[in-house]
């Protein structure tokens, strides 16, 4: 068995497309970073300043005579409060020292701190719904409860591990986050498609499935090729990664993988550290995309039509969102779990509705799916017939 297995990886690598395949995925992935850094990535300073130029904006808008009154004047103290935090964290962001600016502690305070006591104002504002222009201050300044509350643990969770806020989107740590997003959601149904959508098509053609005299069953080679073509795309892909961030190092800084990354669970989003959250993403790849292997390479065996597998394999990976348009069900659908981003970050379940779309489920429904796949294909393979005409054992001279 041990050889089978070799003689399969070299039947493997010594394919061209494969090759060049790989090749393609492991050069993308590795100047992934210097790729980035051509785009045009708003900077947290330039977004503060919006918000800076929508905090003077709402005193336009309410009518002086609103802020009489306790709670108008108390709403006027706070709204005039949180404009002047905006321009602080804004002045510390430009600084680019940390969390506050050396020497002039007493006077911007600390960024956690400004940002906390914004996100108290906020809740206060929520709360004060006697206020005339109340309506007005939901629909064009403030942001949701659930928002603000978000801010409150993120404030909490870089407080915990004792870290700056991240001023520079090109750091590594966050280039990574990014580059791995991009990776599970789009590039790896990409490359899997293009590796495994006619990989049995030539092959099957004249049943290539005999070497050193043993017969090798149709469903064997299914499984193994699966495995095979999935420890590759991932073994490279890793390489990739690891690449691309030690690159940036080179060229910008380091951030830090603890930096507070959003994950939702318990109906609410929370914060992990970034390192948890890459392996998060990394493990729910590695499960989705083994089951993809086994669909689109026995696809390609029964199909024969590297087209037909390709658009079949497209739909299976946008088919979630149907569900933009139809009433969803349950979030125990499969369909969800091909978006392993927004199942993270709780982006389905709140687009959705279904809170039950979390990433502790993906294990179930991919064990599942696996042995729905393994009844169906075991089914199917009955039918195909084994052609060995023309086949011959290899004699060494």
């Amino acid at each position: 068995m041990k050889s089978i297995m070799k003689w399969n990886g070299r039947l493997l690598l010594r394919d061209w497309k494969t090759r060049l395949l790989l090749l393609g995925l492991f050069v993308f992935l590795g100047s992934f970073s210097l790729l980035y850094r051509q785009q045009n990535v708003t900077l947290p300073e330039t977004q503060l300043r919006s918000e800076y130029s929508d905090a003077h904006q709402i005193f336009r808008l309410i009518p002086d005579a609103h802020f009489d009154g306790e709670l108008g004047q108390e709403v006027q103290q706070r709204l005039g409060r949180n404009s002047s935090l905006i321009g602080l964290n804004r002045y510390i962001l430009t600084q680019r020292e940390g969390n506050t600016v050396e020497g002039l502690e007493d006077v911007v305070s600390d960024y956690l701190n400004n940002g906390r006591e914004m996100a108290e104002n906020n809740l206060f504002l929520h709360e004060a719904t006697d206020f005339e222009s109340y309506d007005l201050l939901q629909d064009v300044y403030l942001p949701s409860v659930e928002e603000v509350q978000q801010q409150l643990a993120f404030f909490d969770a870089l407080d915990e591990y004792n870290l700056d806020i991240e001023w520079n989107p090109y750091a590594s740590a966050q280039v990574h986050q990014q580059q791995l997003e991009l990776f599970v959601s789009v590039v790896l149904f990409i490359i899997i498609a293009l590796l495994a959508g006619d990989h049995f098509t030539r092959e099957q053609q004249k049943n290539y499935s005999v070497t050193q005299g043993l017969p090798i069953p149709v469903k064997w080679q299914w499984r193994t090729r699966s495995f095979m073509l999935w420890a590759i795309i991932w073994l490279v892909a890793l390489l990739g990664l690891l690449t691309s961030y030690v690159i940036s190092l080179f060229s910008e800084t380091s951030g830090s993988f603890f930096y507070p990354t959003e994950l939702y669970i318990n109906d609410a989003v929370s914060y992990i550290p970034m390192w948890q959250y890459s392996l998060l993403l990394i493990g729910m790849g590695m499960l989705v995309s083994y089951l993809f292997l086994l669909i689109v390479t026995g696809l390609s065996w029964m199909i024969r039509n590297v087209y037909l597998t390709l658009f079949i394999t497209g739909g299976l990976v946008l088919f979630y969102s149907i569900w933009q348009f139809l009433p969803p069900l349950t979030g125990w659908q499969p369909s969800f779990y091909t978006n392993l981003v927004g199942v993270a970050t709780g982006e389905s379940a709140i687009s959705f509705g279904l809170p039950g779309i979390v990433f502790w489920r993906l294990p179930l429904i991919a064990g599942a799916v696996w042995l729905v796949l393994e009844g169906i294909f075991h089914y199917v393979y009955q039918f195909i017939p084994t052609q060995t005409l023309g086949l011959k054992r290899r004699e060494s001279k």
